[in-house]
């Protein structure tokens, strides 16, 4: 069972400050101390930040504008994003992915946005919003501390890769149990490529509806933008009935599925009469589609 790893080298933060050394071993136990004993920082909204304009990355997207129609819901959306609170060292990080790997740093806005969108969909007046949003927008954090090569790979992955990309969940959920103590944005970052069971790392509990929102949002978010390994993408249409497949073989939640549908479909009417179809219509592309990168069949400790 895949649900703790060593590392291997020192984890270090943006600014070159340890974070744990070699040979510490990350797992839900370790995380969850680590947040218990994590020191408070002060925290800076995105709005203060030089990264404020990237709040607009999603909302100017055509590939997204059945999702952010209107401009009440691109300002309410907006308003969230930019409201999100976080200490100076992650948005230097953030930052730092921004200028490294531009591709990580549009994935985090447009997963954080769509989160966003998803929850407005389902509740007009959602609590927690800024959390979930945060959480959103850093739940792959762990996969700016791969290695460049991994991150530009064109083509096909070696096994020691895919060990390491699937290590990330649990590299991210400690770097920010580390800088934020407890907080959504740990659970986010562990158990985001959980897919009811059958991804990574294992848990002992199926994850919160909010978590299961950045799951899909986030997958959504892969499917729509380009990869160095993949140019085309799916469109919105396309990307859903990926996840609607995903759904029916157990997967992916089907009714967190059918809250992004229903946010596509403008957010009116309720989202769990819902069917879905059996008839793919969406665009997807020819070569190098959607593919899983899959667990180790057990924690290399």
């Amino acid at each position: 069972m895949f649900d703790r790893l060593i590392l291997t080298e020192d984890l270090l933060d943006c600014r070159g400050s340890p974070i744990a050394p070699r040979g510490t071993v990350l797992s839900g136990e370790s995380i969850a101390e680590v947040a218990r004993r994590a020191r408070a920082r002060p925290r800076y909204t995105l709005e203060e930040t030089d990264l404020a304009g990237d709040a607009e990355l999603p909302l100017q997207d055509r590939a997204y504008r059945h999702l952010f129609q209107g401009e009440a819901v691109r300002d309410t959306v907006r308003r969230a994003l930019l409201a999100i609170r976080l200490p100076d060292v992650l948005w230097e990080d953030l930052a730092k992915v921004r200028r490294s790997a531009s591709q990580l740093h549009v994935h985090a806005f447009v997963t954080a946005a769509v989160a966003v969108r998803m929850m407005l969909a389902a509740v007009s007046r959602p609590r927690g919003v800024p959390d979930l949003a945060a959480a959103a927008l850093l739940h792959d954090v762990g996969m700016c501390h791969l290695p460049a090569r991994i991150l530009r790979n064109r083509e096909g992955l070696r096994r020691e890769d895919s060990t390491r990309i699937a290590s990330h969940p649990l590299v991210g959920a400690y770097i920010l149990a580390v800088l934020l103590g407890p907080h959504p944005a740990v659970v986010a970052a562990r158990a985001h490529h959980w897919r009811c069971g059958q991804g990574y790392p294992a848990l002992d509990a199926a994850p919160s509806r909010s978590v299961e929102v950045i799951s899909v949002a986030s997958a959504f978010a892969a499917l729509t933008q380009p990869r160095p390994f993949r140019e085309a993408v799916y469109d919105a249409r396309g990307a859903v009935d990926v996840l609607v497949a995903e759904a029916t073989a157990g997967q992916a939640d089907a009714n967190t599925v059918k809250l992004l549908a229903h946010a596509l479909r403008g957010g009116s009417g309720d989202p769990r009469a819902i069917r879905f179809g059996r008839e793919r219509g969406g665009h997807g592309p020819e070569v190098h589609r959607y593919e899983h990168v899959l667990p180790p069949a057990r924690s290399p400790v």
